[in-house]
Order: structure tokens, then C-alpha cells, then sequence
């Protein structure tokens, strides 16, 4: 409901006013009333009001001078509708100048009372969600370091003061994208079930790019409220999220930090803990706190690495599938920290490189080591899943068998002939690679040996 201020110093004003319409069949909630601009400051400052209806000559403040006030003291985004029983065009003129652009005279018509909050009710509704799209943007910007002092106090002005924050990401889980809820769907939904649970705001976002879910800052007076741990808390949550989407979803929690301004911190643990979601039994939540005991030690096989390699030579998909489970297996049943897993796989992707190297030494390392970095490595290790892991292996399988043969070489002539016909169409190396049998990684490096950009800066030079 939008709230509603009166304020007017005659009594029989304000009584009419709420007379006159039905105010909550037009979603409006009137919460009080003031004689004059100094009763009705002191309501502002306790209450959210959304819409203040304002005499303008009142005794001890006029209504041009309450807002003057709030606009200029109180910084709030409330629309005023000023009353007056004179049709003066300075009175206009002065409004005009604080934005305020509806205007009644006195005595009020129930037609043009009924026009104004018809009015008021659509522009609040817009209001509302360009005030929620900055407040996700600020979120957003806090959560990835990237804040400035008006980003931290919005957050600020939805939150419950704590010196603990820890980033939650409550995550789609099942495969088929067609039939997984849309973004705002699930940020919508938490939104409503924290209110419920926590009685107050929360920050709430959307989860990282490619991944499906919401993620809030979590604060230990949510789940203390009521004689909760956390693990309580994130488990109901977890089963209402499942329950009301029919869709599997996974709760991970990043470390915990003891100010908003370090939540970034605990953001990037969250990848930690997708991580380890592929080396836990426990399948339901992971907490970044899981890795705390983990021992500094190497204990991958290496004959189990080069069984994957090997299968990795051979492009079978088979072979690959099983080598990988057994090393990805090892892992997850070792003691090893989460330093010693991204060196353990780092050194994978270092062997397959240098595999690359046998059959192509002009191939920039660099360059492949940098797209495993950005693109696979975050599928392979943060998403942690056996699918993924075998999907990389193949993939690169593919990319090195492209590299050791010949047939390729002169095929770029045909997808350069392409590229220069359908320049102005959507196109990337994917969706050129599906269309000409090609590894896409390969096809970047063709690019990049024959015209000494990669591909993404090709494509704009053609099209500018």
C-alpha cells in the first residue's frame, strides 16, 4: 500500500479527505495526519510516507516551507499534492520549482481526486522499480569491490546493522535451462520468504553471470531472530526455494566478514565453495568453512594424469570420462586445501599445453593457458561437477586433435568468406566452430596467427 500523509491545519479538510474516496481500493493506506508543517515533520522522520497531501498556508510552516524541508533536510523521495484555496500563479510557479507537479484547488472534486491517485499510483509503481534497479546496482557494486560512498549508504539504508556478513548464492541446480524459473522469478521469491522469515530488509542480488538463482548477505540477526543457526536457516530456505519452483537448489556461503565494505571477500569464497561441492558428500549446502582443515599436500596420482592425457591424445570420450572421474576422484577423497587442488589441476592444464607444443610450436601458450583461465577452468573447478569435467577434457581432446592435423589449415579462407558476408549478424568463434566442424580455441588461434588480433577485435574492424 502507498502510505499517505495529511496535512492541512482545518480539521474538517482532512476529514473530508479520507471521506471522499475509497483509499485502499486504490492502494493507498492513509497512516496519519498534521495540523501544520512542524507536526508533519516529526511524523516524516518516524514514519515511511510515500505521498504527503499539504495545505499551503498553515500556521508555524507553510506547505512550500515542509518541502523545502524534506527535499533539502530529510532526502527523501516522497511526492507531494498541494491543497489550496487560492488559485494564485505564484504559488504554482514556487512548486514548480521543487518538482512538484500536482496541484488541487480547494473545495476537492472526488473526480479529480480520484484522477490524481490513478496518477500517483502508476508513477510510484515506476518509481519503485527504478529505486530497485539502483539498489540491485548498488548491491552489485559493493559485492564486487566496485562501490562508491552513495552505493554503500543505499545498502546501507536496507539493512540491519551487523560486524557479520557472509555472501550466500542459492543456485538452480538442475540441468535443463528451458525449464529453470527466470532470474527475477527466484529474486522475487527470496525477497518475499526473507521478509517472512527475517521481518526486515535484505540485500538481495542475482547470482553470477551463467548461473541461475539469487544470493543475499546474510547477518546473524536473520536467523537469531528465531533461535536458528545458520545452518537451520540456510537449510528451510534451501526447501522452500526447492519446493515452490520444483527445482533443485544449492546454498553455498562464502567466508565470513566482519564489515559490509569487506563482503567482496567473501563473494569470490563463494567460488570456493562451488569447488568443493564437487569434493563433498554433502550435497545440500557448502560452507566456505569446510576447506579450513584441508592438509597442504600433493597426493594425485601421477599415472592416474597420465591416463587422462593419454585419453586426451586419443579423443575418446570414454576413456576421457573415466580418467577424469578417477582423478577428480583422488581429490575429493584426499585431505588436500583448496591451494594445493588449484595447483594439483594447474598442473594438468600446464601437461596438456605442452602436448599442444609437440605439433604446434607457433601456438601462443599464453594466449590458450589465459582462455582455460577465463572460460573452462572456472566450469572445471568452480562448478565442480562430473559433466563439466568430463565436457572440458573432451573439448580440449577435440581442440588437440585439430592442432596435429593438416585438413584444417586452409579452412579458414571458407569461415574468413563467411565472417565478411554475415558480419552484421550475431557471430562468435562457438557458434562458427558448430558450424564448420571446427574447435572454436583452434579457430581463435588461426585468427589470431593469420591477422595478429583475436577474433572479437577482427569482427569490430570488419563491421566499423
Amino acid at each position: 500500500m502507498i502510505k499517505v500523509l495529511l496535512v492541512d491545519d482545518e480539521q474538517y479538510i482532512r476529514e473530508g479527505l479520507r471521506q471522499l474516496v475509497d483509499w485502499e481500493e486504490y492502494g493507498y493506506e492513509i497512516i496519519g495526519e498534521a495540523g501544520n508543517g512542524v507536526d508533519a515533520i516529526a511524523i516524516l522522520e518516524e514514519s515511511q510516507v510515500d505521498v504527503v497531501f499539504v495545505d499551503i498556508r498553515m500556521p508555524k510552516m507553510t506547505g512550500l516551507e515542509l518541502i523545502e524541508y524534506v527535499q533539502e533536510k530529510l532526502h527523501r523521495n516522497i511526492q507531494f499534492v498541494i491543497l489550496t484555496g487560492y488559485a494564485d500563479f505564484e504559488y504554482a510557479r514556487m512548486a514548480i520549482r521543487m518538482h512538484v507537479k500536482n496541484y488541487m484547488l480547494k473545495p476537492i472534486q472526488k473526480e479529480e481526486l480520484s484522477d490524481i491517485l490513478h496518477k500517483l499510483n502508476k508513477e510510484h509503481q515506476i518509481m519503485q522499480v527504478k529505486e530497485q534497479e539502483h539498489y540491485f546496482f548498488a548491491v552489485s557494486a559493493v559485492v564486487h569491490g566496485k562501490y562508491t560512498e552513495d552505493d554503500l549508504e543505499t545498502v546501507y539504508s536496507h539493512v540491519v546493522p551487523s560486524n557479520q556478513w557472509k555472501y550466500v548464492s542459492i543456485e538452480c541446480m538442475d540441468a535443463d535451462s528451458q525449464l529453470k524459473p527466470e532470474e527475477q522469478e527466484i529474486v522475487s521469491y527470496l525477497q518475499a520468504i526473507l521478509k517472512e522469515f527475517c521481518g526486515h530488509g535484505v540485500p538481495i542480488m542475482e547470482t553470477e553471470e551463467e548461473i541461475s538463482g539469487a544470493a543475499l548477505l546474510l547477518i546473524p540477526e536473520m536467523y537469531q531472530k528465531n533461535n536458528q543457526t545458520e545452518a537451520e536457516f540456510l537449510d528451510a530456505l534451501q526447501r522452500r526455494m526447492s519446493h515452490h519452483f520444483s527445482q533443485t537448489f544449492q546454498v553455498y556461503a562464502g567466508s565470513q566478514e566482519n564489515s559490509l565494505e569487506d563482503i567482496r571477500k567473501s563473494f569470490r569464497s563463494v567460488r570456493v565453495s562451488r569447488c568443493l561441492y564437487g569434493l563433498s558428500e554433502d550435497k545440500n549446502k557448502v560452507f566456505y568453512e569446510d576447506a579450513a582443515g584441508r592438509k597442504t599436500s600433493f597426493e594425485i596420482s601421477e599415472s592416474d594424469i597420465d591416463t587422462l592425457l593419454s585419453a586426451v591424445r586419443e579423443n575418446d570420450r570414454e576413456k576421457i570420462e573415466a580418467a577424469a572421474q578417477k582423478v577428480f576422484a583422488g581429490i575429493r577423497n584426499s585431505e588436500m586445501n583448496l591451494e594445493m587442488i588449484s595447483a594439483s589441476i594447474y598442473h594438468i592444464l600446464y601437461r596438456l599445453m605442452e602436448m599442444v607444443k609437440e605439433f604446434d610450436d607457433e601456438t601462443n601458450q599464453q594466449e590458450i593457458f589465459e582462455y582455460i583461465g577465463n572460460e573452462s577452468f572456472h566450469h572445471l573447478v568452480m562448478m565442480g561437477r562430473p559433466e563439466e569435467i568430463t565436457d572440458f577434457f573432451a573439448d580440449y581432446a577435440g581442440y588437440f586433435a585439430q592442432v596435429r592435423s593438416q585438413e584444417n589449415r586452409n579452412i579458414l579462407d571458407k569461415i574468413d568468406a563467411y565472417v565478411k558476408e554475415h558480419y552484421m549478424e550475431k557471430i562468435s568463434l562457438r557458434s562458427l566452430g558448430e558450424m564448420f566442424y571446427i574447435n572454436n580455441v583452434y579457430l581463435g588461434q588461426l585468427y589470431k596467427k593469420r591477422y595478429h588480433i583475436v577474433f572479437r577485435d577482427y569482427l569490430n574492424q570488419l563491421r566499423l
